[in-house]
């Protein structure tokens, strides 16, 4: 924890040098600048934000200490996962996902909270390093190596950004909707009350986007029986659309022409992105890719 305060007081620091241009940040991201796929990502500011569940679920209990021996994962060599970039990628891309469900410890094993973790991987003196404890993912801080390169500080930065953006929305309502989709059927909060809501936001030339089309199927027939009801926002137009799904299968209803709508309302920084909702209209999860929101549903729905 000693290490942590030196970061904590540089953030403050930086949020009151930052605070008059946040707004005129904040905006300029909504114009449009900030369409990425998921290769490419965008530094959102820092600013923590928790909701009342992410606490209960997240860090209960603040001074709660994990005790690693009886921890149970692969011993795991931090220096050599910041030997190279390689290394580093190889091993987040298979271990770490910062907009899943997971218990956040600081550098010393205490449950901390999941707002403040992110906010730290943000200034880039951390890495995040997974071991797992009955059945639950912990994430570590784990100071960066002075001799790490360069460029994986800059990944954990911009990974940590989006999923602090993505962190705060949670806990929130979905902003207001009236989508029509390509077979002329409405989908409004009337249609959805009562239903778990699953978005997915994507659109054409996407190549990560439409490979997820199989498993998001897979999903729908999972839970056909459930009251779930999944739609697809997509920035295309509608005959671009129809046109294009004649040759790949996907079970969303898709709605066209819905990129001011993800940008400015939802706040999406990649693509594809996922959203889960629940039956108030309360925004549960906001993840990247189709294992992650498997895993959420799993765990939400009980299977």
């Amino acid at each position: 924890m000693r290490n942590i305060i030196p970061a904590l007081l540089s953030i403050g620091a930086g949020f009151a040098i930052s605070f008059f241009g946040l707004d005129f940040y904040s905006n300029s991201l909504e114009n449009g600048n900030n369409i990425t796929a998921q290769s490419s990502e965008v530094t959102a500011p820092i600013e923590t934000v928790k909701t009342s569940s992410e606490e209960e679920e997240e860090a209960p209990e603040k001074n709660l200490t994990v005790n690693e021996s009886s921890a149970s994962s692969t011993s795991i060599d931090t220096e050599d996962i910041q030997k190279s970039f390689d290394n580093w990628e190889a091993y987040i891309k298979e271990n770490i996902d910062l907009m899943s469900t997971f218990t956040p410890l600081d550098d010393e094993g205490a449950i901390m909270e999941k707002g403040i973790f992110l906010t730290l991987l943000r200034t880039g003196a951390y890495i995040p390093v997974k071991s797992e404890k009955d059945g639950k993912v912990l994430y570590q801080l784990t100071g960066i190596d002075d001799s790490a390169d360069e460029k994986i500080k800059k990944s954990i930065v911009s990974k940590a950004s989006i999923a602090h953006q993505y962190f705060k929305m949670e806990g929130k309502k979905l902003p207001d909707y009236n989508f029509v989709d390509l077979k002329g059927k409405a989908h409004n909060k009337a249609d959805t009350k009562g239903k778990l809501l699953v978005i997915k936001c994507w659109f054409i030339t996407c190549k990560v986007c439409v490979e997820e089309f199989p498993e998001l199927n897979e999903l729908v027939d999972k839970y056909k029986d459930d009251k779930i009801e999944f739609v697809s926002l997509a920035f295309d137009k509608k005959d671009e659309l129809v046109e294009f799904l004649e040759t790949k299968e996907f079970k969303y209803p898709t709605i066209p022409e819905q990129k001011d709508y993800m940008a400015k309302k939802l706040k999406v920084k990649q693509y594809p992105t996922h959203l889960i909702v629940d039956a108030n209209g309360v925004i549960i999860k906001m993840v990247s890719n189709v294992k992650t929101l498997t895993s959420e549903l799993e765990r939400i729905m009980g299977k």
